[in-house]
């Protein structure tokens, strides 16, 4: 795939991710307070980076995800809109510059992740630092808040793999590095099933895809907030939305809303699931859909 279309696909999925409604508990367009705004804002910079990882294939990664994350930080006053999205998006960009096929894309996305190195490992730990990311906690290995990790990387050169390999079940860009992206390969089958053979539109397929991913695997943000037993109801709770018939009936779309309020007035974000559905977009775009 060409630079140009790859970093477009890319923006386009994030565009479309940020208008799907409604994502219980997060920003979508009914949201009226400026957030919709400062995260438009982001994602109208993210352009070069994604065109630098496709077309740069010799510039580390890492570098170009601080580099996404800072200047997200001076777009807007939100502070972090997109960081989880970075990190999973900027490797997709790389892996499909390679290929123009899913099945090669998944292989040459594996690819991708296993080249990262220490310097890699650096550059993204420091971005994470400097984000200060909600939930974030202090950790009994690779500490990002301690100066002696990076000391750590760099003597003992810990790729990105080895660096986030402990915490595979309890983030969500660890979880999709390690694992190939599983939940990103399953939230695009969701949506692809959801356009082609049930035939909704994206809005509609992507509340479908979200509520899919959320009932399947408890969102690693609430888990850490909150703690795993209410990040499994809230799973719960996405099952019996889409056991009710979620858009297409009444039942459902009540459920839905009930699901929304709540979660807003607790501050509970099941933001990993939409770093998910984003990187699932994405895949759809890259591989041809078209709004």
């Amino acid at each position: 795939m060409k630079p140009n279309f790859i970093a477009s696909s890319l923006q386009l999925a994030l565009m479309l991710e940020l208008s799907i409604t409604p994502k219980p508990g997060l920003i979508d367009r009914r949201t009226y307070n400026g957030t919709y705004e400062q995260y438009l804002a982001t994602i109208s910079i993210l352009y070069p980076y994604f065109y630098e990882a496709a077309s740069n294939k010799n510039k580390p990664l890492g570098s170009i995800i601080e580099a996404a994350c800072l200047k997200m930080l001076n777009s807007q006053h939100g502070g972090n809109t997109h960081l989880g999205t970075i990190l999973l998006l900027i490797p997709i960009a790389r892996a499909a510059a390679n290929t123009k096929q899913y099945k090669k894309l998944n292989k040459s996305l594996k690819n991708t992740i296993l080249t990262m190195n220490h310097e890699d490992t650096t550059r993204i730990f420091q971005a994470i630092r400097t984000i200060k990311p909600g939930g974030l906690k202090r950790v009994a290995y690779l500490d990002v808040t301690k100066e002696k990790t990076y000391k750590r990387i760099q003597k003992e050169k810990i790729g990105v793999i080895e660096a986030l390999k402990p915490y595979v079940e309890y983030d969500v860009v660890a979880h999709e590095y390690i694992t190939g992206y599983s939940l990103t390969t399953a939230g695009y089958e969701f949506l692809k099933k959801e356009i082609n053979v049930q035939r909704r539109n994206i809005n509609d397929a992507g509340v479908v895809t979200f509520l899919k991913l959320l009932s399947v695997k408890p969102d690693f943000s609430i888990a850490r907030r909150f703690g795993i037993t209410y990040a499994k109801h809230i799973s719960r709770f996405a099952s019996k939305i889409l056991l009710h018939g979620c858009l297409e009936t009444s039942r459902g779309r009540k459920l839905l809303f009930e699901l929304d309020s709540r979660l807003r007035k607790q501050g509970v974000k099941p933001s990993s699931t939409v770093d998910v559905l984003a990187a699932s977009i994405s895949m759809l775009t890259l591989l041809g859909w078209k709004p």
